[in-house]
């Protein structure tokens, strides 16, 4: 139950960032492609980051711990 919570909240929190680039972004003379390279950009690693933590986190899945 938490981790899927966790795992939402990780979610959310990367969208509303790499809006948050793409809002702020002074450069009006950019095509809309590059919108998407800073939404991933920004994005991305905190993705990565919270797909680490669930990682280190889940402990053994495969159930070979449990012997």
């Amino acid at each position: 139950m938490y981790m899927r919570i966790f795992i939402t909240l990780i979610i959310l929190i990367a969208v509303i960032i790499g809006f948050c680039a793409l809002k702020f972004n002074n450069s009006d003379q950019l095509i809309k492609l590059i919108y998407f390279r800073d939404f991933f950009d920004v994005s991305l690693p905190i993705l990565g980051f919270g797909a680490l933590i669930k990682y280190l986190c889940s402990g053994c899945v495969c159930g070979c711990c449990k012997k």
